[in-house]
């Protein structure tokens, strides 16, 4: 894929995220407390991404947030509460963008095509949320592992439809598009752990292919996934 492709999503600090000017500033209240979380948030994907979950503290976070530990308090009752949130925002942008892009396209293969490539933008512009979603989060305890698994599973309806592309469908193992987006996860994974994120986007072509090849099998797979290469 071509490195320098337009992006088209984009997991950068949100807008009004900056620490806010102290004294008077005429700003809402609420407009400040919902400041205040976004900082903490984006704080505590930054941190945990480059400290690790084990050893983030909440210390750790508020200083990088610019927020008292009471302010920490009266949003989150938790280290782990805090991190949960901050993997759901993660984790909701990058399904928005995939969802989204999915949307766009005029049929399976290239919607799949066009969710592939937004996610891999998404993980690219951020490598610290890129982090927290795809190593952190496996490390972060037994609820962790609960969010994770439901957000890979927001995936399978899409990738499910790929049954009505195969020419046996109904014979297809039940769970293959579980299987299929556990594989794809897996590729991200390996790729973000040894901080090779970057890379991820010379690797749309084979994750498609190996989305793909499962539901219409390898001719019409490697045809659509390696268009650009022949």
């Amino acid at each position: 894929m071509d490195a320098s492709m337009k992006r088209t999503s984009s997991y950068s600090e949100p807008e009004g995220t900056a620490q806010l000017p102290r004294g008077r500033h005429g700003l809402s209240r609420q407009f400040v407390l919902d400041n205040q979380r976004e900082r903490i948030v984006r704080a505590m994907v930054d941190t945990a991404a480059e400290r690790g979950y084990a050893e983030t503290a909440v210390a750790d976070v508020i200083k990088r947030a610019g927020v008292s530990r009471k302010t920490f308090y009266e949003n989150f009752k938790s280290k782990e509460a805090c991190f949960l949130a901050a993997y759901d925002t993660v984790s909701g942008r990058l399904s928005t963008a995939a969802i989204q892009a999915y949307k766009s396209a005029d049929d399976w293969t290239q919607g799949i095509r066009a969710a592939l490539r937004a996610c891999v933008e998404a993980l690219v512009d951020d490598p610290a949320g890129a982090r927290v979603a795809f190593v952190e989060i496996l490390a972060a305890g037994p609820h962790a592992l609960e969010r994770y698994e439901a957000s890979v599973r927001r995936f399978i309806p899409m990738i499910e439809l790929g049954r009505s592309q195969a020419v046996h469908g109904p014979e297809l193992p039940p769970r293959l598009a579980e299987e299929v987006i556990g594989g794809v996860s897996q590729a991200m994974y390996l790729k973000i752990l040894e901080g090779d994120i970057a890379a991820l986007e010379q690797s749309v072509d084979e994750l498609l292919y190996f989305t793909l090849v499962p539901f219409i099998g390898h001719e019409r797979a490697r045809a659509i996934a390696f268009a650009d290469c022949d």
